[in-house]
């Protein structure tokens, strides 16, 4: 009997540690991504041909960038392109993602504005834009080398 009480508070170790690991690994998958300035600097290539170059000197330049979708990443309503500026957004809350904001000049007198979040921590897995504020999906651009 003494050898059933310590195997079953042995399996209950074991759960609970289990259990302890996969919480804490759920816990930093949810965290904010964050990133520094030098982090977004580069560039970026996404579906479609879209291209984002950010600069160290706060400028930008974007190719056929989408500018609005029709409820899914995959489909893009409209690209932008044309040359810019961007600036680091402060957080608004510690649970949101660093964004960056790009401002690019479309037309003689028209301007978009993007804003571009940090995906995974330091952009490690790329730049995003949000398909719509009702859902997490995601129009994500790799860092070229």
């Amino acid at each position: 009997m003494k050898m059933m009480a310590r195997l079953a508070i042995a399996a209950s170790v074991l759960t609970l540690a289990a259990g302890g690991v996969l919480l804490v690994s759920l816990i930093r998958e949810s965290e904010p991504f964050k990133a520094e300035r030098s982090d977004f600097v580069g560039f970026w290539a996404g579906p479609g041909g879209a291209q984002l170059t950010v600069r160290e000197d706060g400028t930008a330049a974007g190719v056929k960038m989408p500018s609005g979708f029709d409820g899914s990443a995959d489909a893009v309503v409209g690209t932008v392109s044309g040359s810019g500026t961007w600036s680091m957004s402060k957080r608004h809350t510690s649970l949101a993602n660093q964004e960056i904001r790009v401002t690019l000049q479309t037309g003689p007198t028209e301007k978009t504005t993007l804003d571009v979040g940090a995906y995974g921590q330091g952009a490690k897995h790329g730049l995003y834009l949000s398909v719509s504020a009702d859902t997490e999906e995601m129009f994500v651009l790799k860092k070229a080398s």
